[in-house]
């Protein structure tokens, strides 16, 4: 897996905060540091890091997903060891390669059609490197949990997971965006539209759908993939009765968890989260945890992507590190 870089441990050592009598979870996870750590692993879970804003980018967003990953390492390693702290589910594998490209991408410019181009060829390799490095994962019955990057990275998560477990996968969306938009180019608003021509993803659920969002192109493919494609929109969400919330959402879920599925969660569908496309409307972050803890452990579950999350477009410095973390937590039983 040479598109992968693992973990370093004197990495891990130099940015965990320590207190004395005060074990953190850097000091105590699991380490996966070469084929041979992974070969005997009993982790479930692999939390492993995307560092790039590429697609982002490449879609008109705002920058800065591709710092997510060591901020959230930072801070996830701080963490003090509980009583319920995940140690013997989680090990720590390490990122995608990702530096060559960023530095690739570093001057182009989204509405320049030969930079779109090459935004194109950028991304590509992108897709490959994750196919590459997540598939044997899948493959060997582990579940990686992704953070960082652009939603861009949706595709090449599916492609290993359909190749993995040779069937097309399901996945649930919790996002903003329905991310289908024409696929003249890769970026991070178009990996589920190429996900489904490419018959990876046969079955896609969206929830916390901006309706708004909904552009006459992308609802004409979604008349076209009726049978595929199902959402569940923000304003749907606010006008079922409070108590009733948590029945309608998993009658709806059901038919996308009752086979292999991917859980996709765009930080942006959070209410005034540091993201790409940071809005004041949407979920709270406790509705979003209410939902993903329904989900966690869940039979059919293969994968995991935390998106879309920038630290540095945060109302406060840690918000976006200790979101992901508290979403990590609820996630890893």
């Amino acid at each position: 897996m040479t598109a992968l870089n693992y973990i370093d441990p004197d990495y891990i050592n130099q940015i965990t905060v320590k207190r004395p009598g005060e074990p953190r979870l850097g000091e105590a996870l699991s380490l996966i540091g070469s084929e041979k750590d992974l070969k005997h692993s009993k982790a479930r879970y692999l939390l492993l890091g995307i560092p790039e804003d590429i697609g982002v980018r490449a879609n008109g967003g705002r920058a800065g997903a591709a710092k997510t990953w060591a901020a959230f390492l930072s801070y996830f390693c701080s963490l003090p060891v509980s009583r319920n702290s995940p140690l013997a589910q989680v090990a720590l594998l390490g990122s995608i390669e990702c530096n060559d490209l960023m530095q690739e991408s570093a001057t182009l410019n989204w509405r320049d059609k030969n930079d779109q181009k090459t935004f194109n060829e950028l991304l590509l390799t992108l897709d490959k490197r994750i196919e590459e490095v997540v598939q044997p994962l899948i493959a060997k019955g582990y579940i990686p949990l992704v953070i960082g990057g652009g939603h861009n990275n949706a595709l090449g998560l599916l492609k290993a997971s359909s190749k993995a477990l040779k069937q097309g996968m399901h996945c649930l969306n919790i996002d903003a965006h329905t991310d289908l938009r024409n696929d003249d180019y890769r970026h991070s608003g178009n990996g589920f539209q190429r996900s489904i021509m490419d018959n990876d993803l046969v079955q896609y659920g969206i929830f916390g759908l901006h309706e708004q969002t909904l552009s006459p192109g992308i609802m004409e493919l979604i008349e076209q993939k009726q049978n595929q494609i199902n959402y569940f929109t923000l304003n749907k969400w606010l006008d079922t009765p409070y108590e009733a919330r948590n029945d309608h959402f998993k009658r709806w879920v059901e038919p996308i968890v009752q086979n292999q599925f991917g859980l996709e969660l765009d930080l942006d569908v959070i209410s005034n989260m540091g993201s790409s496309a940071q809005s004041p409307d949407g979920l709270s972050l406790a509705e979003v945890r209410t939902i993903v803890r329904t989900l966690a452990g869940h039979k059919n579950l293969r994968y995991i992507h935390l998106c879309e999350g920038a630290p540095e477009l945060g109302l406060y410095p840690t918000q976006v590190v200790k979101t992901l973390g508290t979403l990590c937590l609820d996630l890893l039983v």
